[in-house]
Order: structure tokens, then C-alpha cells, then sequence
């Protein structure tokens, strides 16, 4: 006796067009892309700001952080911290780039930036803010984005978490 082993064509062919279904309307609802987009951002952003930080005390500079229009710039001063009066005296609006180790591909190959990827919201408690040479900030600062936690700057210590 015969039996026959396996399927036919056309149920072969049922369950491709059923697939074929559920990955026309399944799959694009599944975005998985702006979750990791957006955890991508909050990282750059927290290590963005530790670098500036390190970059501070590493090169007695003040390195200023200014946030605008969902993109955060990183400039550091070219003059030492004892030729300015006062603490926090750096002079951010004629400072130079901070080179970044790996610039952002979101803000148009810019070394100094980091930009936000669209559809994320971008807000600090802080227009700008500086490092001094001791690693300690010019004002406490909260980073807030789109689903993510908070990343705060601690005054006193500068401290990014």
C-alpha cells in the first residue's frame, strides 16, 4: 500500500499567498526602526555630553553646550579659563567646533552636533549651558526626548546620567 508523503501544489501555494498577505499588511505596522532610533539618540546624546564634559577638564577649556531645534552643538573656547573675570566666563558665541569622535549622519556629516531623528522631540530645561575646567556645569540641565528617560547634568560636579 502507498501512502503519499507531503503537500500538494495548491496548499503549498495557499500558504505562500498567506504569508504574502501577512507580510503586506503586518510588517509595516511593526516599527521597530523608531524605538531603536530613538534609544540611538538618547545614547549619543548622554555620551555627547560625558565627551564634552572629559574634553573640559582634559583641555582647561570651557565647552559650551547650546540646544536649539532638536539639535544639540558643542563648541569649546579657545582661551584658558584664568583669562576670563568670572566662573562660566567662556566666550561660547566665538568659540570653535568640539570635534566629536563620531559625527552624527542625522545632522548633514556636522562634527559638533547631534541631531534628533524625526518624529523625536528634543527639549532642555537650558538654552545653553557650559563645562569649566573642573568638570563642573554652569547650571543643572534635564535633556527630555520622546519615550526615553530624562539625562540630567548635575551642577556642582557636572556629572551626566
Amino acid at each position: 500500500m502507498i501512502t503519499d508523503r507531503g503537500f500538494t501544489l495548491a496548499e503549498l501555494v495557499m500558504v505562500l499567498v498567506l504569508i504574502g498577505i501577512l507580510a503586506f499588511f503586518a510588517l509595516p505596522r511593526l516599527d521597530f526602526q523608531s524605538a531603536f532610533s530613538e534609544r540611538g539618540f538618547h545614547d549619543k546624546l548622554k555620551a555627547g555630553l560625558q565627551f564634552a564634559r572629559k574634553t573640559a577638564v582634559a583641555q582647561r577649556r570651557y565647552v559650551c553646550v547650546g540646544v536649539a531645534a532638536n539639535e544639540v552643538t558643542f563648541t569649546v573656547d579657545a582661551n584658558v579659563p584664568e583669562s576670563t573675570a568670572a566662573p562660566f566666563g567662556g566666550t561660547c558665541p566665538f568659540a570653535g567646533p568640539l570635534a566629536l569622535p563620531s559625527p552624527d549622519s542625522g545632522c548633514g556629516g556636522a562634527g559638533n552636533k547631534i541631531c534628533a531623528p524625526a518624529g523625536l522631540t528634543l527639549t532642555a530645561t537650558a538654552a545653553s549651558f557650559q563645562f569649566d575646567a573642573r568638570g563642573a556645569s554652569s547650571s543643572a540641565v534635564t535633556f527630555s526626548s520622546t519615550g526615553q528617560p530624562d539625562v540630567k547634568v548635575e551642577s556642582e560636579t557636572g556629572y551626566v546620567h
